[in-house]
């Protein structure tokens, strides 16, 4: 029953990934402003600075949403999604050095809990990205990258799955878990 639980959350998450239209992020910049497009906003918690590449300069992570995510009528499926961006410092100002289009869970992805976005982080080169959701079932994904060889990997990611309301009659003991 639990397995069964867990592939449906998973696939879940297939479908609250953005699938609609991407902005257009420029290459280089002198200021971070010159990332945001328009129309789009940094997510409040989505500014992460710290060192990705070892190159001893402060890069920065943000995400972006749009600014439509307000509206009533927004739809994750076919309107601009958010997206996480990469920026590595230089001596001019910065560059982009990565932009992911599928990596953020969309603002309704939550549950009843809400908007599912937790937070951003940079320690010693890894960047994390801290999703939680649900309900009476809470769960949270913590997706680690890692700047290497020229490019950015997933270097881990965590499930965690708990049950706020008690045991759960079908299972023995407490349910939930961490994957």
């Amino acid at each position: 029953m639990q397995a069964v639980f867990i592939a449906l959350l998973l696939a879940s998450f297939v479908t609250t990934i953005q699938p609609g239209p991407t902005p257009k992020i420029p290459v280089q910049g002198h200021t971070l402003s010159a990332f945001i497009p328009a129309r789009y906003d940094t997510l409040s918690g989505g500014c992460a600075i710290g060192d990705l590449n070892q190159d001893g300069r402060p890069d920065v992570a943000l995400v972006l949403y749009p600014k439509s995510e307000s509206r009533p009528d927004y739809d994750d499926e076919t309107m601009p999604g958010r997206v996480l961006i990469v920026l590595f410092s230089t001596a001019q100002g910065y560059k982009l050095a990565a932009q992911a289009n599928r990596a953020m869970i969309a603002r309704n992805g939550g549950g009843q809990y809400g908007d599912p976005f937790a937070g951003l982080n940079i320690r010693r080169g890894v960047l994390t990205v801290n999703h939680y959701g649900g309900s009476s079932w809470r769960w949270s994904v913590i997706s680690k990258f890692r700047y290497q060889q020229g490019n950015f990997f997933l270097i881990g990611e965590s499930l965690s799955l708990t049950r706020a309301t008690g045991d759960c009659e079908s299972l023995d003991g407490s349910p939930g878990g961490d994957y």
